[in-house]
């Protein structure tokens, strides 16, 4: 069944009685007829035990019962209730699985304002962190994703769907101006609900990118690939894809940047597996290499190969089985081996993971994000010296009580110059010069500010981190091409994974330094991370 048809029968209207008026949206989870949906949306109905549906295939309203009655505690970030049909009627449940991290594209079906009564779908985008820290505790966080078809009322309770996953990672519980939308992660139901974790399925996060010869036999291929990998693949929960056999092509690229591992057959020293694993080299993905044993070759001087023998194929997976669990970071399920190295302990990451965009987010986190924001905790308490002034009006700590600091991630890494942002930003009139000054600054820090509002909060913002420039030149050398080929595919793919790798690092910095505290306000509460889409829409 394709995914909107699975999506589509398994999807209800949630009614305010029999033949009342739609209030929300749920979903079939197993087949013994359990409904999810968000909290809210059927907490008006708990005094009455019952809920009553009605199914899109079905003319009739159907009752169903609360199995957990409604939980809705928004400084735990927990929105959900589980129902259950009185008559399972043979529909298919959705799959769904239980992941704290999920990227990439998002689908959901629901009964919103915009069509009264009338089941609708839409796409939405992940952020590139993920998640969204919705109150101060690191634990209590939502799957945030750009969307302009399901930040509609109405569809809270609906399932929200993973691609990448190929199941349902989340509840949607809340939308906010019509441009983003939130996400409840299933993980979070099972201390109410032990039932959940058997009806889930496995995770499938993991993928590995194969580079095989094309000098090689297709018999020999068959035995590395169908006798040799695909069964140590499964084992460890990994998904295959098999390179080009002719060189690289714009979809082996992004299944490089992707993948979680990639092993490399470097028998006949095969010059299109060598480029494309230089290439996985560079963007910091693990890898495994391999050769035929039975073939002499250069390649052992290049790389740590792995010799298999292809005669003896049980043999040859546990050498390829032991080599994979070692790999530092394979994916999240693995985990990450401890290392003395104290470059992988500064970053939290295999050296081969950590690229340019993460330690410039690293660096600027320490040395310009965190201080900021610690002087704007301390200044907007009036417990600290310093001061805020923006386009030249020096502000009083009264003012800043609520004061925030915003980092704007850009769309394109050219966006990160002084030129741009006085042209487009400051000129604009979008924003307005502002500093920050504190006797622990050896000069004052200089960012911008949304233009104040009487009442509002003070937002200062540092618009395009200019650090990130530098990365572009890194995005050059990788694909050997110089400020010309910045508008080719393979170009505009990597600037945007490296845009998603900073904005992601930055935010873990962020988290980590958060639970400083000065009067009512902790400094998670004072710094966040946001994208240019999100905070100037339309800038283009």
């Amino acid at each position: 069944m394709e995914v909107g048809e699975l999506l589509a029968q398994a999807t209800c209207a949630v009614l305010a009685g029999p033949g009342g008026r739609t209030i929300g949206t749920a979903w079939l989870g197993t087949d013994d007829g359990h409904l999810l949906t968000a909290g809210h949306v059927v907490a008006p109905l708990a005094e009455q035990d019952e809920v009553w549906v009605r199914f899109p295939d079905s003319g009739a309203d159907e009752r169903a019962t609360f199995v957990v009655p409604p939980v809705h505690d928004k400084p735990a970030a927990r929105d959900f209730a589980v129902l259950r049909l009185d008559r399972p009627a043979g529909r298919r449940p959705l799959p769904f699985t239980l992941v704290s991290q999920a990227d990439g594209r998002v689908r959901a079906r629901g009964y919103g304002d915009n069509l009264r009564s009338a089941q609708s779908g839409g796409t939405g985008y992940l952020t590139p962190a993920g998640n969204y820290l919705r109150t101060s505790s690191s634990a209590a966080y939502y799957f945030q994703y750009e969307t302009t078809t399901l930040a509609v009322t109405g569809f809270s309770g609906a399932a929200v769907y993973s691609d990448l996953a190929g199941a349902v990672i989340g509840i949607q519980v809340e939308a906010e101006g019509g441009r983003q939308a939130f996400a409840m992660p299933l993980a979070r139901i099972v201390d109410f609900w032990e039932e959940l974790v058997g009806a889930a399925v496995r995770p499938a996060r993991g993928r590995c990118v194969l580079l095989q010869p094309s000098t090689s036999t297709e018999a020999e291929r068959d035995i590395v690939r169908e006798r040799i990998l695909r069964p140590v693949l499964e084992q460890l929960n990994l998904a295959l894809y098999v390179s080009e056999p002719d060189g690289l092509r714009g979809e082996d690229l992004k299944q490089l940047e992707l993948a979680d591992v990639v092993i490399a057959d470097v028998t006949h020293a095969d010059p299109e597996v060598i480029y494309e694993l230089t290439v996985a080299q560079g963007l910091g993905t693990p890898d495994v290499v391999i050769k035929d044993r039975a073939v002499d070759g250069p390649v052992g001087q290049l790389f740590e190969v792995l010799d298999l023998d292809l005669d003896d194929v049980e043999a040859s997976r546990r050498v390829v089985e032991q080599r994979l669990l070692t790999v530092r970071s394979i994916f999240e399920a693995l985990g990450e081996n401890p290392s003395t190295n104290p470059m992988t302990s500064f970053f939290k990451a295999p050296l081969t993971q950590i690229t340019v965009a993460n330690a410039l987010a690293t660096g600027y986190a320490r040395n310009f994000v965190l201080p900021v924001a610690e002087a704007l905790l301390e200044i907007s308490s009036g417990r600290g010296p310093g001061g805020v002034s923006v386009d030249g009006i020096e502000l009083s700590s009264d003012r800043l009580r609520d004061a925030t600091l915003t980092v704007v991630v850009p769309k394109r890494l050219a966006w990160c110059g002084d030129d741009f942002i006085d042209l487009e930003m400051v000129q604009s009139g979008r924003v307005v010069p502002a500093t920050v000054t504190h006797p622990d600054f050896a000069r004052p820090r200089s960012m911008t500010c949304l233009p104040l509002v009487e009442g509002e909060p003070v937002r200062l913002l540092d618009v395009f981190p200019t650090t990130l420039a530098t990365v572009a030149e890194s995005i050059d050398e990788r694909l050997d091409v110089g400020p010309q080929g910045r508008s080719g595919e393979h170009w505009i793919a990597l600037e945007r994974k490296e845009i998603d790798r900073f904005q992601s690092q930055l935010v873990k910095r962020i988290r980590a330094g958060g639970d400083r505290r000065v009067g009512s306000r902790y400094l998670r509460d004072v710094v966040s991370v946001s994208s240019s889409e999100a905070t100037f829409p339309g800038l283009d």
